[in-house]
């Protein structure tokens, strides 16, 4: 009998369906698996790695505290990542939590490192300008350098990141007034 680390690689390895909702709502009932998850988000085969990302990610979704322990863990493992899927779904989970108690520099630096950087994806740059802007709430003088690279974006940007990045622009202009 496989003990569980391999039932969720073998979940995981098999065909995308339902399977990944199902299992997601068993490790909302499960802390040790979120253990694993995490675990696993580091095997060095990466297509078990970033799956593993995505079903942390839909777990959090079916339940958004169930992260709340390790969102520091998360935190510090972001600025290290090279795989991309891994990189927007941290990014995700991070983007939806209050980090003005546990955020760091090296946080910021990556956000704001990846939201210059061209072949950044959409995805991870949405989600980098959103932790961005959420820390310019405890901490306003990060306003004009993120003001400043949005409006560098603009004129080379994808239609998603121009899109993102005036309706963060829109809320840093009514926060002003």
């Amino acid at each position: 009998m496989l003990d569980r680390k391999e039932q969720i690689i073998e979940y995981v390895l098999g065909e995308w369906n339902d399977t990944f909702k199902t299992l997601a709502s068993e490790i909302c009932q499960n802390p040790n698996d979120v253990k694993l998850l995490l675990e696993l988000n580091e095997h060095p085969d990466q297509k078990i790695a970033w799956r593993t990302a995505y079903l942390l990610d839909l777990a959090h979704d079916i339940k958004s505290n169930i992260l709340e322990e390790y969102l520091e863990l998360i935190m510090d493992r972001t600025p290290k990542l090279s795989n991309q899927s891994i990189k927007r779904h941290y990014l995700r989970i991070l983007s939806q939590h209050d980090l003005s108690e546990i955020a760091d520099g090296q946080l910021l630096d990556c956000c704001f490192e990846w939201l210059q950087t061209e072949d950044t994806p959409i995805a991870v740059k949405a989600h980098c300008m959103q932790i961005i802007y959420d820390l310019t709430i405890p901490y306003p003088e990060l306003i004009p350098e993120l003001k400043a690279v949005l409006e560098n974006l603009l004129p080379y940007g994808s239609k998603g990141e121009v899109n993102r990045a005036k309706k963060i622009l829109k809320l840093i202009e009514e926060k002003n007034k």
